[in-house]
């Protein structure tokens, strides 16, 4: 670990201050709600709003970005989408309080972006796919004391549990971004590109961020890509009442539903110090992540023959539907951030972002009326979109220019990525 940037160790240092609350506040956010009276339908709109109102944040995100610098536009949005909505979570007991905390969450876009950025941007471009695993694996891993949550629902109740899970991450995510502040620098492009853009007007920003994607639309390789990223992104969305199901529909215990994100974090785990070491000069980024989505499909394909008191599939579901995507996750990211001109990075990373939110939008409402009306549509539907990511991905052209620019800087002659 020592190696890397200083912006990467901090960032990896720090992340655990998230995780260990973000992770079980996501997994168990479904249940919390429709714990204290919301309607699935309900849900599905909170969901929903969260991601139009995300979309609306995407749209500036890498405008934002690049004129805050990754450093500022990281502290300042995460207190705005995590800080503040844990607390309001914390305390909420009706659709109005939820939608609030979602809508303010909706900014975490924007952290999407520039997080990123700040923990991979100054690194080696080798060392980048290891960076995101390393981060995401502190997420995961996490999910080892989602299983004490279980306990504790188990002995003190769901929703008492979960109103103190929310007030203690909203504590620990506070300290997590001002030790994150304290100890990383601008990176050296951010530096550059609040340079650039003084003076630029958001709108302007906007439009160069259309017309980088409408670009990378005309380029094989990267047309692919962006597919790859917005089908597995959305079938990663759609994956938000699995603790309902397997706690309502299939009647597993609390603690064996808790022990789902737990097995996750050990197969991430693995997958960090055995995988990809292995994998690192042997196979490139592209390969991991297209056989990564094949894994991640038949996971959720298992998933479908899934019965009541069947431990024994259900940890092989959880090994795969765990493992897949996020090795899938960190190349799949690493090659976002590393396939077009450092001058367009943000703007491009932000460009895919949007384009995936913007499809993403009906996701909330979409799952909640597949489960509504038979969950195991609502899995199909995810286990299709994965196989659907993996076929992109097995694409004849897989090259970059990362060299050259995809569009033309004004006044300037510079090469332009040929499709």
């Amino acid at each position: 670990m020592t190696h890397l940037h200083r912006n990467a160790r901090y960032c990896i240092y720090t992340e655990p201050f998230w995780a260990v609350f973000g992770t079980a506040a996501l997994y168990y956010a479904t249940l919390y709600m429709e714990s204290v009276g919301l309607s699935t339908v309900a849900i599905g709109g909170i969901l929903s709003a969260n991601l139009y109102v995300a979309f609306l944040f995407q749209l500036v995100a890498g405008a934002v970005t690049d004129r805050m610098g990754r450093r500022r536009a990281t502290f300042w949005f995460d207190v705005t989408s995590w800080v503040v909505p844990m607390f309001v979570w914390a305390f909420s007991d009706n659709f109005s309080f939820f939608l609030l905390g979602y809508l303010l969450n909706a900014s975490s876009k924007i952290v999407n972006v520039s997080f990123w950025l700040l923990a991979t941007e100054d690194s080696p471009e080798e060392h980048r796919p290891r960076i995101f695993a390393a981060i995401k694996l502190v997420i995961m891993f996490a999910g080892l004391l989602v299983p004490f949550v279980g306990f504790a629902m188990d002995r003190y109740g769901t929703v008492p549990s979960l109103r103190v899970l929310f007030f203690v991450g909203g504590l620990a995510m506070l300290l997590h971004n001002c030790l994150r502040h304290w100890y990383t620098v601008e990176t050296q492009a951010g530096v550059a590109a609040m340079e650039r853009h003084v003076g630029t007007p958001l709108l302007r920003s906007v439009i160069d961020s259309g017309k980088l994607l409408w670009a990378a639309g005309r380029h094989t390789a990267l047309r692919r890509l962006v597919l790859m990223y917005m089908l597995s992104f959305v079938a990663f969305q759609l994956n938000v009442f699995l603790a309902v199901y397997l706690m309502k529909s299939l009647e597993y215990s609390a603690l064996a539903v808790g022990g789902v994100p737990a097995v996750g974090a050990v197969v991430a785990l693995l997958s960090y110090a055995v995988v990809m070491p292995w994998a690192s000069g042997r196979v490139s980024a592209h390969t991991m992540a297209r056989w990564s989505l094949v894994a991640s499909s038949t996971g959720w394909l298992l998933f479908l023959a899934l019965g009541p008191g069947n431990l024994a599939l259900l940890f092989l579901c959880a090994v795969l539907t765990s493992g897949g995507p996020f090795l899938v996750e960190s190349y799949r990211d690493a090659l976002v951030v590393s396939c077009v001109h450092t001058s367009e990075r943000a703007t491009f990373f932000a460009a895919v972002q949007t384009f995936t939110a913007v499809v993403s939008i009906p996701t909330g409402y979409l799952s909640a009326v597949l489960f509504e009306a038979r969950p195991l549509l609502l899995f199909a539907a995810i286990a299709t979109l994965y196989a659907m990511a993996a076929l992109c991905a097995f694409g004849r052209r897989a090259t970059f220019q990362a060299d050259v620019r995809l569009v033309p800087q004004r006044n300037g002659p510079d090469l332009v990525a040929t499709p």
